[in-house]
């Protein structure tokens, strides 16, 4: 039965990498794809009027893709999460049954956050959470959404005051994007409780 489970939750982390490659692909395609058009639209020679009207048109549909793009690779990161330590918690009942002959498994069985990075030879770090994909997504996500903001306040005010509020708007975007990521993070982690957490020598 743990044998059936373990190879369940193998091909579970499977597809959630499968589905978090793909919507970013998505993502990242959809972008480039429409930066390339606003480039042409501009190099073209049309009227600044109708390069703002196109970008208004292209950025909400792109930051709304990013939105959700971001919103499902935490999700699918958790998951993953999940899985590994689920998978870790049936690795630590094969230890117990091997005995001596554990010394021949590599990773080990502690179903924590700390075993699980471990197993990837990753240790834990407050910076961790900026390297994960769904931090990439936020990223590109805030700056397009900063850039719509500077494009749409470039009508009203002056274009170095569009241009800084357009940072800042970046900046705050992706401060929430993290808060609301860890957040949920935590949140999904707190819910389990490790059999077999890691000792300091672990």
């Amino acid at each position: 039965m743990l044998t059936t489970e373990h190879f369940t939750l193998q091909g579970s982390r499977s597809g959630t990498i499968t589905e978090s490659l793909g919507r970013t692909t998505i993502y990242l395609g959809s972008l480039s794809a429409s930066l390339v058009a606003l480039a042409l639209v501009f190099r073209g020679g049309t009227a600044m009027d109708d390069f703002r009207l196109f970008a208004l048109v292209v950025l909400p549909a792109l930051v709304f893709l990013g939105t959700v793009t971001f919103v499902r690779v935490l999700e699918t990161g958790i998951e993953d999460a999940i899985y590994g330590l689920a998978i870790n918690r049936i690795r630590h009942y094969y230890l117990e049954l091997a005995g001596e002959d554990a010394r021949y498994f590599v990773l080990g069985g502690n179903d924590d956050i700390q075993g699980g990075l471990a197993n990837m030879g990753l240790s834990p770090s407050p910076w961790r959470p900026f390297v994960s994909v769904a931090s990439v997504i936020a990223v590109i996500n805030s700056m397009v959404a900063g850039a719509l903001a500077g494009i749409t306040l470039d009508v009203f005010v002056s274009r170095t005051v569009a241009v800084l509020a357009g940072v800042v708007l970046a900046v705050v975007a992706l401060i929430i994007h993290f808060r609301l990521g860890r957040g949920r993070f935590v949140r999904a982690m707190e819910r389990i409780t490790p059999q077999f957490p890691s000792t300091p020598r672990d």
